[in-house]
């Protein structure tokens, strides 16, 4: 088994469990978009104490795959206090008074039809004050050729992250209808009450309460010889939890009450993916699964199965990465387990 394949999520899991575990902030000062600098202008955020890649992406409602690359920011994606972060143009924007769809469209240079169709306006495209509008994200090409880079900040030598395809969030996206508007839209109305919300799309499930735990310690997710143990290993990388060796196939449980925060296969190198959040802080992560049998979101129990055990990613036989966090601190899940 190649070890370095184990530790290919461990910077996203980290910037969740980081962003799970603090309370919301008030932004940092960041320059005005479009009216000052000029359609489809870039912003600037200082990083403060206590920010993540994914806090930051989820602060001004960009994607933290066009953060990174904006940047050249590199696995772990570690910052500093103080560092400036160049800010793409965002996915996402609050309306103000006077604001109309073409002018919005036209401060930051995208298709005013496009607006429309992300946001399923109709004819006579209308918009309210405070409706939070989504935007025709950038593409890197123009990203990268528009906007400097910061030097990339250097944290503990670990495998590097691909970054999820697509610029997928861990919160879902809606699915689109596409009505085709005029060039120029509708006057806003000026009025508080707004259609769109400020919650990203997808993100309340990850608010469900989280279960009461069934037992002081976690169940082994599945059955089978550990190929790979937690610890340093001779190629200088360090795998964060434990692999075992197991059937295709084979059922993989929750290994106790939780809520699932993440399900998915964005992430190269892990395969499919399901991270589960449990109470007081804890964190466990199950990779490299055939298949995933629980929906982001969903609470599960203790021994729940929730998916199969295969050889996604990028391990050459099927196993099982298993990994147990306390805050943003990865545990040897050995210590743990029943």
């Amino acid at each position: 088994m190649n070890a370095r394949s184990t530790l290919l999520f461990l910077p996203f899991l980290l910037l969740l469990t980081s962003c799970l575990g603090m309370g919301i902030q008030e932004p940092a000062p960041v320059t005005a978009y479009g009216q000052k600098n000029g359609a489809g202008s870039a912003g600037v955020h200082n990083v403060v104490p206590g920010d993540t890649l994914y806090s930051i992406s989820e602060r001004y409602h960009l994607p933290m795959r066009d953060i990174a690359v904006a940047n050249r920011l590199q696995a772990p994606f570690m910052l500093r206090d103080g560092q400036r972060l160049k800010l793409p143009p965002p996915q996402q924007y609050k309306v103000k008074d006077g604001d109309t769809l073409y002018s919005v469209s036209r401060l930051f240079g995208v298709d005013s039809s496009e607006v429309a169709r992300l946001n399923e306006i109709d004819p006579p495209y209308t918009i309210k004050v405070g409706d939070l509008l989504r935007l025709p994200t950038v593409t890197r090409k123009t990203m990268v050729a528009s906007q400097g880079a910061s030097a990339p900040v250097r944290g503990v030598e670990r495998e590097t992250l691909a970054a999820p395809q697509g610029g997928e969030k861990i919160a879902s996206v809606d699915g689109e209808r596409a009505p085709v508007p005029s060039e120029k839209g509708g006057q806003s109305a000026a009025s508080s009450s707004s259609s769109g919300s400020s919650e990203p799309h997808g993100s309340k499930d990850i608010k469900t309460s989280v279960p009461k735990r069934s037992s002081g310690k976690f169940l082994r997710p599945v059955n089978g010889n550990v190929v790979s143990d937690y610890g340093a290993k001779k190629n200088g990388l360090h795998n964060d939890g434990i692999n075992i060796e197991a059937p295709k196939g084979t059922p993989v449980k929750a290994a106790e009450n939780g809520v699932v925060v993440y399900a998915g296969s964005e992430l190269k190198g892990s395969g499919n993916l399901v991270l589960i959040r449990h109470e007081n802080g804890w964190m466990t992560a199950y990779a490299h699964m055939d298949r995933i049998d629980a929906r982001k979101g969903a609470v599960v129990k203790r021994g729940e199965v929730i998916g199969k055990v295969g050889s996604s990613g990028s391990v050459s036989r099927p196993q099982l990465h298993f990994e147990v966090r306390r805050g943003t601190e990865a545990v040897n899940p050995k210590n743990y387990m029943d």
